[in-house]
């Protein structure tokens, strides 16, 4: 197992993150990742390009943005009180009355190598100001590197064209989130549905430690990790499917799962400045987890996912002064099984998902086999009889002057031998 700690930039928040290894990653290939940013695919069919993105604003139906470059007439701007052009970006995803409600009227989607060290994919979706058509970050009255909030009431869809990457692993700022990871021999596709969440920002690393670090801003904010499982320094497991995601708030020290055989557990990481920037107040935070079935049955042995809330035991390990006291939530939707924690405080809060000892997968399959009759009473499916043992024959085989005898249930001669 290695560890590989790394800072991935963005606007005005810093996510720090740890690489952990699970398997034999040796025996795998290496992603190499474009340079520079992830062009829209409009722009440039790239094997690592932006395909599509899409809004769903709350109640309504998903709307498709379109790739609008900067210079270039587009959607017009929406209500830009409150926000202030910030750094010149290419362009936004945009489409008519997407944001007509909101003080930013498109994203940016920055996808590109997590840094030089990793061939992990990090993605961010950057509020944009464009009212004269050229694109800049929507940025703070008070700050111009602090993006505005994003609605956290809007869902956000994000699909990436990823080449040869296959995907291990994916975390980051974002709840409720679905994935949709498909390999194909012309490329492989990734595509995150979610809606952002409130980040408490960190100025710096100092700030996520202790008791005394006091957020810079709080942020509504989208973001994701992409960790590959083709790649020495990626994240994989026998049986693993690619569709394991683990959202939070913070932003600080947000990890990849760590896997204990012995303990059957996953271990996710993730910390923010506990004080919020009045310096009084303390952050909350939440974890959102999705598995999937294929990836429950590798690490727990769960062969039903409805199985989940018996057998999983949830729980939450924090710094001396932090509250542990969270609501914790263990849904199925859709196949997948759905992890809800939150109500805890930061700074350093640990989430741990682990095999409830008391938990028999055996016995768990073998009653959810049984019937159960109208009065409510279990039945059990009548025992089959056995059945007799097939007997053995033996068979002589020939092959020039040479004979060879073989003994078995259906024996058959070795090749160049007939029977005889």
């Amino acid at each position: 197992m290695r560890r590989t700690p790394l800072l991935a930039g963005a606007s005005s928040i810093f996510l720090f993150v740890t690489a952990v290894v699970i398997g034999q990653p040796s025996a795998n290939a290496s992603v190499t990742l474009p340079k520079g940013v992830f062009q829209p695919c409009v722009v440039a069919s790239a094997p690592y390009c932006v395909e599509s993105v899409s809004i769903t604003p709350s109640g309504g139906k998903a709307i498709a943005l379109s790739w609008v470059a900067t210079g270039s007439p587009g959607a017009s701007a929406g209500n830009t009180m409150g926000a202030a052009a910030g750094k010149e970006l290419p362009g936004r995803w945009t489409a008519d009355k997407a944001f007509a409600t909101e003080n930013y009227d498109g994203l940016y989607i920055e996808a590109k190598a997590a840094n030089e060290f990793v061939p992990w994919i990090y993605v961010d979706a950057i509020p944009t100001n464009s009212p004269g058509n050229k694109v800049s970050l929507a940025a703070s009255t008070t700050s111009v590197t602090t993006p505005v909030s994003l609605n956290a009431d809007s869902t956000i869809s994000v699909k990436l064209r990823i080449s040869d990457f296959k995907v291990g692993v994916t975390y980051g700022i974002a709840t409720d989130a679905l994935l949709d990871v498909k390999t194909a021999s012309g490329g492989n596709t990734f595509e995150l549905t979610g809606n952002p969440v409130r980040v408490p920002q960190a100025k710096s690393s100092k700030d996520c430690k202790g008791d005394t670090g006091v957020a810079s801003a709080v942020v509504t904010q989208f973001q994701t990790i992409l960790v590959p499982s083709n790649d020495p320094l990626g994240f994989s497991f026998e049986g693993g499917s690619g569709k394991i995601y683990v959202g939070s708030n913070g932003a600080c020290n947000l990890s990849t799962p760590v896997w204990s055989s012995e303990k059957k557990s996953l271990s996710y990481k993730a910390s923010a400045p506990r004080l919020a920037p009045d310096g009084t107040t303390v952050n909350t935070g939440f974890y959102y987890a999705s598995v999937s079935a294929a990836d429950a049955l590798a690490l727990w042995g769960i062969k039903k996912v409805e199985d989940a809330a018996s057998a999983l035991v949830i729980s939450v390990r924090t710094s001396a002064n932090g509250s542990v006291a969270a609501t914790k939530v263990v849904a199925v939707k859709n196949g997948q099984i759905i992890i809800q924690v939150f109500g805890f405080e930061f700074p350093e809060p640990m989430l741990d998902i682990s095999l409830n000892p008391s938990y028999d997968a055996m016995s768990s399959s073998a009653a959810s086999a049984t019937n159960m009759s109208a009065q409510g009473t279990v039945k059990k499916s009548p025992t089959p009889k056995p059945k007799a043992a097939a007997k053995a024959t033996t068979i002589s085989c020939l092959k020039g002057n040479v004979i060879k005898k073989v003994t078995g249930v259906k024996p058959t001669c070795p090749t160049g031998f007939k029977k005889r």
